[in-house]
């Protein structure tokens, strides 16, 4: 294959992933600079990997791991790695009942909570552990399969779903403290 060849097919793949791959990288990394700075590098490590894609296999799925990876050191690097665990006594048994209530409050009216979620969504996101937030964001926001996330991040299916499922939890419980303690909800 000829090397304009070479880059045209690269850059006609990677062309529908761009915005994807950017929202991706902003909500893995947080500051803008070094998600472009972490994205060019996964850019340019697909491109020199590129002669190992094989051709009619999941360009997009291929593309987020390299991301990913790229996202791995960057976090390794910087020593941002967080542990995060649901706030103590959230889930006390008093406490349960009025935050399902609010809950479903939330669900009934949400517009009332989509003007605060700016800087607390993104606060409540990283709160999550690493892998948690990859899990999340590739599943409900990339839409890729629980298969997909864990040939990406190189766990079991089933540690994708229990990480899913709770950072879904965490977010929830955050989410709901929020409208509380804002009094969207009662």
């Amino acid at each position: 294959m000829s090397e304009s060849v070479h880059a045209d097919s690269f850059l006609d793949l990677l062309a529908p992933l761009r915005d994807s791959l950017y929202r991706f990288s902003v909500r893995n990394v947080w500051r803008q600079e070094e998600a472009h700075d972490v994205l060019q590098e996964a850019v340019m490590t697909a491109w020199k990997q590129f002669d190992r894609f094989e051709m009619g296999t999941n360009f997009r799925a291929w593309m987020f791991k390299i991301l990913l990876n790229s996202i791995y050191r960057l976090n390794r690097k910087s020593n941002r790695a967080k542990a995060a665990s649901i706030e103590e006594g959230a889930l006390e048994a008093g406490g349960y009942v009025e935050r399902e209530e609010a809950w479903s409050s939330i669900l009934l009216e949400p517009e009332r909570v989509q003007q605060l979620l700016d800087d607390r969504l993104v606060s409540a996101l990283q709160s999550l552990g690493d892998t948690e937030r990859y899990c999340i964001l590739l599943r409900m926001l990339e839409d890729f399969t629980y298969k997909e996330i864990a040939a990406q991040l190189d766990i079991p299916l089933g540690t994708v779903m229990s990480h899913v499922y709770r950072a879904r939890m965490k977010l929830r419980e955050r989410l709901t403290s929020m409208a509380l303690e804002e009094g969207i909800v009662k």
